[in-house]
């Protein structure tokens, strides 16, 4: 039997595992496989189906149209950074769509570790970057979806001996496919969405001495653990890991229905049926994001932090233009944030290698200041600055900072302190400034490799 021949359920019975299998046991037996942690038997099964949709004629010729469009746009014709990137960008869109497009068997839901924009080289293939916009390379982006009136069940395990700075899950009456029903007003860079989200973060579970908690979802409350739900439409449910060294685990995570209910055949032909009706829309929508995140930043100019829906963080954007001789100085507090992060992004808000370049660096890869703050130094050329942010030959892009699991009277006040355009030559002569010499540097770079790769491993 051939994959485009198999559904979701006879693939994952060929793996050795039901749709509804408990978390616990189907962890067991991937770790006594020597399977990665991530890679439960939905994660396999759906790569498989995604890689197989990728071949489809149709969708390549669609995706070609596409990059055409994209090519005619303004962004792309007035930039040209946007104009050399649209392939890449069309090819992690399309990649985040199809995990979409598998979270429509709700009847059989699993989690699928889907976006992350830096490419995966595992299980004997090689799978491009996942990404839709600003995804943060510290994060563990996993998805799963539901519908509403549905009971259900979310098993956890941490790794033996490594927990992730923070876990957030979150239900949100979003269709990943239509990513226009995930906006909220801090994405605009409004004030924060006023309706309470539907959230739990990892200092509320109740976990036991093997390190694994339970949360049921839906129906009445069965545990100390329980979000309520919606009694009807389809809901996302939401999960990130949030890695503040890249040697943590995330977290090993599965859901099941509680209430089975008789659904229809979901496999390929569903994945390739929604992939070939919402692509256009779907990267319509993020191709244009770029232009309305934090109401449309200029060139060089940064907005304040924003506490994120739920409060469980800030995070502030900005957008660079320099030219080969220019560095833009960025000066951050951490806040007493347990984790902290500043990444940065192409014109299309799609982040470049994280394994191969320091583009982003995290609260465990900073040399702070004499006071506490972190100075970074986004360039193209290295400056010997030892927070150097890598633009990797782009001109134009964006930047990301988050601060999260933070005290609870953090207000946004002093977490930016400066933000200023320099002469790349000028940088050596900040005062104070952490510096590294460059058989530092490329110690420093070669490490990110092995520990990024903690999680495919």
């Amino acid at each position: 039997m051939t994959i485009p021949q198999m559904t979701r359920r006879s693939t994952l019975a060929l793996l050795g595992a039901s749709a509804g299998a408990s978390a616990l046991p189907g962890l067991a037996r991937a770790a006594a496989a020597s399977h990665p942690w991530l890679a439960t038997p939905a994660q396999i099964e759906g790569e498989r189906i995604i890689l197989a949709v990728l071949q489809d004629p149709a969708l390549k010729s669609l995706q070609a149209e596409i990059r055409a469009t994209l090519a005619a746009t303004p962004r792309a014709q007035s930039i040209p950074d946007a104009a050399r990137t649209i392939e890449n960008a069309v090819a992690q869109w399309t990649n985040s769509l199809l995990f979409g497009e598998l979270l429509k068997d709700t009847a059989h839901p699993a989690f699928y570790w889907g976006t992350d924009d830096t490419p995966r080289d595992w299980l004997g293939h090689h799978l491009g970057g996942v990404g839709t916009s600003g995804d943060n390379p510290d994060n563990i982006y996993r998805s799963a979806g539901i519908v509403g009136g549905g009971r259900y069940v979310i098993e956890g395990q941490y790794h033996p001996g490594s927990r992730p700075t923070q876990v957030l899950i979150e239900i949100d009456a979003a269709d990943l496919t239509n990513p226009s029903t995930m906006m909220t007003p801090t994405a605009r860079g409004k004030a924060p969405d006023p309706q309470p989200a539907i959230q739990i973060n990892q200092d509320q579970f109740v976990v036991d001495a093997q390190g694994r908690f339970r949360i049921t979802v839906g129906g009445e409350p069965d545990g100390p653990n329980h979000l309520a739900i919606p009694a009807s439409g389809f809901l996302a449910v939401g999960v990130r890991d949030v890695l503040a060294d890249w040697k943590l685990r995330p977290s090993g995570l599965t859901i099941r229905r509680l209430d089975p209910v008789d659904a229809p055949p979901f496999g390929i032909e569903q994945v390739r049926a929604g992939a070939l009706a919402h692509l256009k829309g779907y990267i319509a929508f993020w191709s244009h994001f770029p232009d309305i995140w934090f109401g449309g930043l200029k060139p060089n100019a940064h907005s304040s932090a924003q506490k994120r829906p739920g409060g469980w963080g800030f995070v502030a954007g900005l957008n660079f233009h320099l030219a080969p001789d220019e560095a833009l100085i960025v000066t951050t507090s951490q806040g007493g944030a347990k984790y902290t992060g500043f990444q940065l992004n192409d014109p299309w808000m799609i982040a470049p290698d994280a394994r191969r370049n320091q583009v982003c660096l995290n609260i465990s890869q900073v040399t702070p200041n004499a006071d506490g703050t972190v100075t970074y130094v986004i360039a193209a050329s290295d400056p010997g600055a030892a927070n150097w942010l890598d633009t990797v030959g782009l001109s134009d892009g964006f930047g990301i900072i988050r601060w999260q699991n933070i005290p609870p009277a953090l207000t946004a006040d002093g977490l930016i302190r400066e933000v200023r355009v320099v002469k790349l030559a000028e940088v050596t002569g900040i005062a104070g400034l952490p510096t590294v010499t460059p058989a530092q540097r490329r110690v420093q770079v070669a490490k990110r490799k092995g520990d990024y790769e903690t999680r495919v491993r």
